[in-house]
């Protein structure tokens, strides 16, 4: 082969592979394995196999088809090496980076149909000259997808179970775009028609469009999510806030209460009655709360939740009982964790408040059974509320309780289940989450 073709060729490589590279690399560059400099010298050897690819395929070897599964299979390889993301975002970033690989090509030759004066040839100048021009007109909006729209979503891990389906979107148009290419005899052939590259513009369009409309619903649910959880964040604050003013209101009261006991005792004394003081003074003594704080976990935020809601239960007269074997690592965020018994807790009181019954109780047991954790929580319950498709409808509502969607949301995020069940004027609910 003359020197001067190989050039061409190296040059349109060049020009062909490195925006690519730059789209699949410099959005991400926080999520590096290694530096950047180490990161950076693997583009050689992936160039070197496209390279040698293109080389096979002019010269109509055999080998050309394997070295393109091959330099697309390399092109894996050190992505996944490169980078600390998960292989479905991978596969994403990569699909999508080959489908505008695959429609550049074809706008590129079509273009070198169209001109009169151009040569029917894939590698070129003519052909670099038209590649800068394409990406000059379709690179800046790609980039700015990579970097505004894939690239904050990498840093959410809630997403990884919207990532296990999501690659399948560009993957289907990538094959859509293979089949098309080998079918009508490769890039060159399909190229020829400007019917052709009209399709695949609209068949571009299309998949970019779809992409931009799935990343932009994910960045919406993202938004909902983090919303969701700073509203909780602010409830369990708001908890707080209201204990301590319960706290306070309760030393005000006995405050009050201790000046009646003291002239109480001051009589004794006057009187000189020293057993009835001495009894009076046990007797009063034993009425007093306990001073030591209650512990049922290590999650500061779930243990306040509780107590919380268990004083809220005995303001009411209502019997709360709990026994709680909470790992502290146990991969599920504290912030979920809030609101799943939150909602379970609000709702039990609720329904304990609510209930024509002399004795209401909320009974609530957490336990871990190998890597799963199980929650019961059991509660008197007089309003029977009317079964849905997804569990049971609000009391206050005539459509699935808000809460009870939540506890559906967060077992089903650490793959689990949740379950409700009426019976004998008692609510039933169980969760099991597997993080």
């Amino acid at each position: 082969m003359e020197p001067i073709r190989i050039l061409k060729i190296f040059l349109y490589v060049l020009l062909d592979l490195t925006p690519c590279l730059i789209l699949a690399l410099s959005p991400f560059q926080r999520h590096f394995r290694f530096s950047c400099l180490k990161t950076y010298l693997t583009i050689p050897l992936l160039f070197l196999t496209v390279f040698i690819c293109r080389l096979f395929a002019v010269q109509g070897l055999p080998a050309a088809k394997v070295l393109t599964i091959l330099w697309i299979g390399v092109y894996l390889v050190l992505y996944a090496a490169c980078l600390k993301l998960p292989v479905p975002i991978l596969l994403f970033v990569l699909l999508t980076i080959l489908n505008y690989g695959s429609f550049k090509a074809i706008v590129v030759n079509g273009l070198s149909y169209l001109l009169p004066f151009s040569s029917i040839e894939r590698y070129s100048f003519l052909s670099s000259i038209l590649l800068l021009v394409v990406y000059l007109f379709t690179f800046p909006f790609m980039y700015q997808m990579m970097i505004k729209k894939i690239s904050p979503l990498t840093d959410e891990a809630d997403n990884n179970r919207y990532w296990r389906f999501l690659w399948l979107v560009p993957a289907t148009f990538c094959l859509s775009y293979y089949y098309n290419l080998y079918a009508n005899g490769g890039t060159m052939a399909f190229s020829s028609k400007g019917s052709n590259v009209f399709f695949a513009f609209l068949y571009n369009l299309g998949a970019l469009f779809v992409t931009f409309l799935i990343l932009q619903l994910l960045k919406e649910c993202n938004d909902k999510l983090l919303l969701e959880k700073e509203n909780h964040h602010l409830a369990l604050q708001s908890i707080r806030y209201e204990n301590l003013n319960c706290r306070i209101e309760e030393a005000r009261i006995a405050r009050h209460d201790l000046r009646q006991h003291l002239s109480v005792m001051q009589s004794f004394l006057q009187s000189r009655d020293y057993q009835k003081l001495s009894d009076y003074i046990h007797e009063y003594s034993s009425t007093l709360p306990s001073d030591s704080p209650i512990v049922y976990c290590d999650d500061y935020a779930l243990n306040a939740l509780i107590v919380y809601y268990e004083n809220m239960a005995k303001d009411h007269h209502i019997r709360f009982a709990a026994d709680i074997d909470y790992p502290p690592e146990n991969g599920i965020l504290s912030s979920d964790a809030v609101i799943l018994f939150g909602n379970l807790l609000e709702n039990a009181l609720e329904s304990c408040i609510r209930a024509a019954v002399t004795d209401p109780f909320i009974s609530l047991h957490i336990k871990p059974i190998h890597r799963m954790i199980i929650v019961a929580l059991d509660n008197t319950c007089t309003l029977c509320p009317v079964p849905c498709k997804d569990g049971f409808t609000s009391a206050k509502e005539s459509r699935m309780g808000i809460g009870t969607v939540s506890i559906c949301k967060i077992a089903e995020k650490y793959r689990g289940s949740a379950q409700f069940e009426l019976k004998d004027n008692v609510f039933y609910s169980s969760v099991m989450l597997n993080p």
